[in-house]
């Protein structure tokens, strides 16, 4: 389904000045044919969250999605698409995303849950449908990104035997508190991995391992529970590997984690949302000793012209322009839709809907580099 051409295309972004909403709401702004509606529970805040923002040229909206009239307010603000950014996802239901759908609104939102992003389309999908409209989850740096970087490199191979992906913020990235709820969210808790063709269990940030990126030092590196790790399985069929890390640059800061996972793994009853805030204003102590650059790595193997196979794709982030990244997938897909171009009907994780070339256009506005090996 898609705009017209002539209309003007209203966006609302919840949690629109948050973490990352903040930053879709600089970047919808700025585009023409979009009005933006930053939506949250507190507008008053939108003036300080959202710098170099014209706040003349975008709407503000009190919306609370635990208030009881919810679905009532977002239907009063007549959005075309609504952009959920209110993390964190993890133990989240659909309830966002059913009202916008009965309200007749597209929906995209920046999940990154595991169980939430794999189940999404079997939930919502017959409601889409119905009300003959789009919502896509996951529209964000996994599945999006990552997905696009297997789809744009498998052709390499004749047989893909393993997918593995590590990402490492840098130390003075800015933190979200749902963000830093969503990493604590599984520390120390088991989830299923496909390892050498079956399902083995790891633990969330437990035994970091020592991994190498293009441009930043080593780190170390923790598994953690994400959609790709149902969702690449599925898209692959045949890869005996999906393998998620993410690295602290700091060690040190990673060996807390995986204190913290060892100690809940065993039964200690941490207080994981008390600790969320300790833990985002104590890591700010240790900013001094990293650097601005953040980086990802997606390695492939396989088997091509007979022979082992091995590409690394790259990316490096500077100047904490990291936190952009997991916002690009919602701000192209919904240039798209206000250019006319629609979206598919129906429910789906935010897998083949944006090629890697589509990101390496957003990489090139904010310096970030990629690159094949």
């Amino acid at each position: 389904m898609a705009m017209s051409a002539q209309e003007r295309c209203r966006v609302l972004v919840l949690g629109g000045y948050g973490h990352f909403g903040a930053r879709i709401v600089r970047a919808l702004a700025i585009t023409p044919g979009i009005t933006v509606i930053a939506a949250g529970r507190n507008p008053a805040q939108a003036a300080a969250r959202l710098p170099g923002v014209d706040l003349a040229n975008i709407e503000l909206c009190r919306l609370d999605t635990a208030a009881a009239d919810f679905a009532a307010t977002l239907a009063g603000t007549h959005a075309d698409l609504v952009i959920h950014t209110a993390g964190p996802f993890q133990g989240q239901g659909y309830d966002v995303a059913q009202a916008c759908l009965r309200a007749g609104m597209h929906y995209i939102d920046l999940a990154d849950g595991r169980e939430f992003v794999a189940g999404f389309p079997g939930q919502l999908d017959a409601l889409a449908q119905r009300m003959q409209c789009c919502a896509i989850t996951g529209a964000s740096t996994l599945p999006a990104l990552s997905s696009a970087v297997v789809d744009a490199l498998a052709p390499q191979f004749e047989q893909l035997h393993s997918i593995d992906m590590v990402i490492a913020p840098a130390q003075a990235t800015p933190l979200g508190i749902a963000t830093v709820r969503a990493v604590l969210s599984y520390c120390g808790r088991p989830f299923d991995c496909w390892i050498d063709g079956r399902w083995q269990t790891r633990i969330g940030w437990a035994k970091p391992q020592p991994v190498r990126f293009a441009r930043i030092g080593p780190c170390l590196a923790s598994p953690c529970d994400v959609p790709d790790h149902t969702l690449l399985v599925q898209r692959y069929p045949g890869v005996a590997t999906v393998r998620f890390r993410a690295a602290l640059e700091l060690p040190l800061l990673s060996r807390c984690l995986a204190a913290l996972a060892w100690l809940r793994g065993h039964g200690l009853p941490l207080p994981m949302e008390a600790l969320a805030g300790v833990f985002a204003r104590a890591g700010r102590w240790f900013d001094r000793f990293g650097t601005d650059l953040g980086g990802m790595r997606i390695t492939l193997r396989g088997q091509r012209g007979g022979l082992q196979h091995t590409v690394h794709w790259d990316l490096t982030a500077p100047m904490l322009h990291g936190p952009e990244i997991p916002t690009f997938a919602a701000v192209l897909l919904a240039r798209r839709f206000a250019r006319g171009e629609g979206l598919p009907i129906g429910a789906h994780a935010c897998m083949g809907m944006l090629s890697l070339a589509e990101f390496e256009r957003e990489f090139a506005r904010w310096r970030i580099d990629s690159a094949v090996s």
